[in-house]
């Protein structure tokens, strides 16, 4: 029997003896040797834990499991498997679906009988009880140091670095952290970032500053001598949290606030001040988002401004630039951008009779018929075998050719519904040109935003100043459809 060799590690594991991926090897190939067995791939994960599958080898093991390259899979204990019973579920009908069998060398698992199933899947509610267990045990530590005014062990906060579990001032990042809230009491967070990346300056990870990472310095209390928990950031999305945020004076001996409390809480209310004053412009800007620049790639947003002879200016400006403070490229006019994405809007790759000798061959009705009439015979294949009146290897090898069969009836299908959409796109492109003139700015958004996932400008002429300025030439040279 072909035997695929599983083990797994967490950081914390790798510490006990007994479950070191060197040992649990070792005795997965006595395990499978003495049962004669043929090790035919050995799948590791170091330093991952098992509360999901998001494990490289795992999946690299679910891959060749569907290729059918072992008939059984090894591992030393369930629990370096997986924890979750709606994984393992899966896992299980996974494994059955291609006739894989599990077994763990150190408990009696056997997957081949409703039995086997039923204990392991009790197993695998004990193992997820106990990792929720630990779980609720490692919060109430974390809130109770968190109380006691003691971190959790997060990575030092810019501006400081951990020395033997301590926070230790550094003194070149101190002096931009007190830039930071002085700048801010007459300068937007966007500026400061700016101010910062024309200096040079990086953040702890090396890379460049942004209003994000000036706005979380900013609310962040370390810098007063305060220690906070539980903090909620949107960084990366909503995450939901358990409890209330905790903010309590941080108990370490020698530690040196680079603020006072004093300007820290004044600096809270401006933000919150700021916030409140804050608003979102109902002017709508067509290319915001979508236009990418050439240069430095990142987006361009749109702006206006009052012209002396009345009316407003509308162009567009590069986050690269004003934001960042890392590229050059001017502003550009909107009525540049227009004229440029107008050029492009008849686009000759797409073309409807790319795919018409496939279409005179067999028509998307008589696909769908021959894809029905193959599962048909699927359904008849399957009572044949669950009935006994055809052996497994003669049923995996006929289910195998009708499979063949749905695959290239289905990428068939596949290509008729692209020449479909290619159509229908350029259809879309020439009636919005047709009708650009006659929409108003909020529906020209409409239409770009749903058709385009970018379109990357280059400035080919600058503008040209004077009495009589004359605007930019720009031209797109990337985009892509969504």
């Amino acid at each position: 029997m072909r035997c695929a060799i599983y083990r797994r590690v967490s950081t914390d594991m790798q510490r006990e003896e007994g479950f070191s991926l060197e040992a649990q090897k070792a005795r997965l190939s006595a395990f499978a040797e003495s049962q004669g067995w043929t090790v035919v791939d050995d799948y590791s994960d170091e330093g991952y834990s098992a509360k999901n599958m998001d494990r490289p080898a795992l999946q690299r093991l679910i891959h060749d499991m569907k290729q059918q390259k072992f008939d059984v899979i090894l591992v030393y204990r369930l629990d370096r498997f997986v924890r979750s019973v709606v994984d393992l579920h899966e896992l299980l009908q996974m494994m059955d679906r291609y006739d894989v069998k599990f077994k763990s060398s150190t408990e009696a698992f056997d997957t081949t009988s409703a039995t086997g199933r039923m204990f392991i899947t009790i197993i695998a509610t004990l193992a997820q009880w106990e990792r929720e267990t630990i779980a609720e045990r490692v919060y109430e530590n974390m809130l109770k140091r968190s109380e006691q005014g003691k971190r959790n062990g997060a990575p030092a906060p810019y501006g400081y670095d951990v020395i033997n579990g301590n926070l230790i001032k550094n003194p070149e990042e101190a002096k931009w952290v007190q830039f930071i809230f002085s700048q801010y009491q007459t300068h937007g967070s966007q500026n400061i970032a700016k101010k910062l990346n024309t200096r040079g300056v990086k953040t702890k990870k090396g890379e460049i500053w942004s209003d994000f990472s000036i706005r979380y310095t900013l609310k962040n209390p370390i810098y007063s001598g305060y220690v906070r928990w539980n903090y909620e950031s949107y960084s990366d999305g909503y995450r939901k949290k358990t409890g209330e945020e905790i903010i309590v004076p941080i108990e370490q001996e020698g530690f040196e606030p680079i603020i006072t409390k004093e300007t820290w809480d004044e600096t809270q209310k401006l933000i919150s001040r700021r916030s409140q004053m804050a608003f979102r412009s109902q002017t709508h800007y067509p290319f915001s988002g979508v236009a990418k620049c050439g240069k430095c790639g990142k987006s361009f947003t749109g702006g206006k401004k009052k012209r002396k002879s009345g009316g407003y200016y509308r162009f567009y400006k590069c986050q690269g630039r004003f934001k960042f403070g890392t590229c050059d490229v001017q502003t550009i006019a909107e009525s540049s951008i227009e004229k440029a994405f107008l050029s492009i809007l008849e686009l000759e790759d797409v073309d409807p009779n790319v795919h018409s000798n496939i279409e005179s061959e067999i028509s998307p009705d008589q696909i769908k018929l021959q894809l029905e009439k193959i599962d048909e015979k699927k359904e008849r294949l399957e009572e044949l075998y669950i009935d006994g009146d055809i052996k497994k290897d003669r049923y995996r090898k006929k289910m195998k050719k009708i499979k063949l069969e749905e695959m290239e009836m289905a990428k068939l299908l596949e290509v008729e519904n692209e020449v479909a959409s290619d159509i229908e796109v350029k259809e879309v492109l020439q009636q919005i040109k047709k009708e650009w003139h006659n929409f108003n700015n909020e529906t020209k958004k409409q239409a770009i935003h749903s058709l385009f996932e970018h379109i990357t400008i280059r400035v080919v002429e600058p503008t040209k100043p004077g009495k009589n300025p004359v605007p930019p030439v720009i031209e797109i040279t990337d985009y892509q459809f969504r």
